[in-house]
């Protein structure tokens, strides 16, 4: 098994159990159909940058860090639903209004998608100026984002 295909199986694993040693760790694979040892999940613990986090009666279980728990589209979404003020389209520009002081970090987010029908944006303190590749590009976007919003 490919070392990706096994830490998608110890993400799922984390996310449905409090596992609180490697060893534990090494059963849960196993009953999973992954026949690995202490020493493997050891390095993908720390490949994955896996945190120990307290649990009751001071105790500690294993959990991705929390830059891993969401996806950038989700971090994209979440944020965008703190700060969203309006959007308005214009040929191939896509006009985002926002909150003051939230442009830089909403751009970088959108950058972060890797959006085909964006070329560039050019963001300030409470907006961001998004130039679309198209007309029918930037009216596609703008729905995108608002639907992020609700």
């Amino acid at each position: 098994m490919h070392k990706q295909a096994r830490q998608d199986i110890i993400k799922t694993i984390l996310n449905s159990y409090a596992v609180e040693t490697q060893g534990q760790l090494v059963d849960l694979l196993a009953d999973a159909g992954v026949q690995v040892t202490q020493a493997t999940v050891s390095r993908d613990i720390k490949d994955m940058q896996l945190v120990k986090v307290p649990v009751a009666n001071g105790r500690y279980r294993y959990s991705l860090p929390p830059a891993q728990q969401a996806s950038p589209t989700e971090k994209l979404e979440r944020t965008l639903r703190g700060v969203y003020a309006s959007i308005d389209v214009l040929d191939k520009f896509v006009n985002l209004q926002l909150v003051p002081g939230s442009g830089p970090a909403v751009a970088t987010l959108l950058a972060a998608q890797t959006d085909g029908r964006i070329f560039a944006m050019i963001p300030a303190d409470a907006s961001i100026l998004i130039i679309c590749r198209s007309d029918v590009a930037a009216e596609q976007l703008a729905d995108t984002l608002q639907d992020m919003v609700g």
